[in-house]
């Protein structure tokens, strides 16, 4: 059968006359985007690309399939487009509220598909601690929440929806002293310096007492504490305090080389922690917000960009 993901794959490489390029549109890697036209070439039974030194060209084939994909493919879109109309995805407001943490994971790209492909909805996004959140969703402010729930469940008359769980750490800028120590001396060393993370919930202060071998969460030595978590990834950067947060938050940190994991010292035996989707249980999602919730879903379980 054919997929109409191939057929735009096959569009894009005509588009831009090079597997490379093309690859880097779709988001894609060339081994795998070769993969998806060598399926299709086999699907039809035809050649579509001639491949030289020079790039990519179509085939006579080729050719005609990209003229009738270009068709389908917008037939497709005009589909969801009144599929959307018919969702109330394209018109509305929805308004929800995102923890530190879930939203450095996907929040941006989840609001540039939005922006994208419903540019009609109006959206109200909350950053903050799960403990502010909760009570905004309790007085019906926001549609949902998506957080770090285990330190603070939610009452029993809401909704709860799991989603892909993300996995705590201790980040310090490269090149900080702690890195060059074993694991004895990098524990003991670790206490010392300043920390730094968003609002935490009781038990997450808890945690941290039993790894500092203290009893008062008062005596926890946080030297910074903000729910904006582009100002920790920058602060943590160009000084020498920790950062609690999550991998899934600090990537793009860590893949730049800005900062790198305490190994030796771990938060909670570094357990991975649930995030949830929280509602009201009385109160059903509009169309517009469960749209939105799988979107949220979809890129944290690593479906990105979203099908269609």
């Amino acid at each position: 059968m054919l997929n109409l993901k191939r057929l735009e794959h096959l569009v894009v490489i005509a588009q831009e006359h090079s597997f490379l390029k093309a690859a880097q549109r779709l988001h894609l890697t060339p081994p795998a985007l070769t993969r998806s036209i060598q399926t299709l070439e086999s699907t039809l039974g035809l050649a579509l690309l001639n491949r030289s030194h020079e790039g990519v060209s179509l085939t006579d084939a080729g050719q005609l399939v990209v003229q009738r994909a270009n068709r389908l493919l917008g037939d497709a879109q005009n589909l969801k487009n009144e599929a959307d109309q018919l969702r109330g995805v394209q018109t509305g407001q929805v308004n929800f509220g995102v923890g530190v943490f879930p939203a450095a994971a996907f929040l941006t790209g989840v609001l540039i598909h939005q922006a994208r492909e419903s540019p009609g909805l109006k959206v109200q996004v909350d950053i903050g601690s799960w403990q502010r959140l909760l009570g905004k969703l309790e007085r019906h402010e926001l549609d949902f929440v998506v957080a770090l729930t285990q330190s603070l469940p939610p009452p029993q008359d809401f909704q709860i929806q799991a989603l892909p769980s993300q996995r705590f750490a201790f980040f310090v800028r490269t090149g900080h002293p702690l890195l060059a120590m074993g694991a004895v001396r990098q524990l003991a060393a670790f206490r010392t310096y300043g920390l730094m993370g968003p609002q935490l919930p009781r038990k997450a202060r808890e945690n941290l007492c039993a790894l500092y071998g203290i009893e008062d969460v008062q005596a926890l030595p946080m030297a910074l504490v903000c729910d904006e978590i582009h100002v920790l990834q920058a602060v943590v950067a160009a000084s020498d305090h920790v950062l609690l947060a999550t991998h899934e938050g600090m990537h793009s940190c860590l893949t730049q080389g800005r900062v790198q994991v305490l190994r030796h010292v771990q938060y909670a035996q570094a357990q991975p922690v649930g995030i949830s989707v929280v509602h009201h249980r009385q109160r059903s999602l509009s169309p517009a917000a469960a749209w939105f919730v799988e979107l949220i879903g979809q890129s944290l379980s690593g479906q990105w960009p979203p099908e269609g």
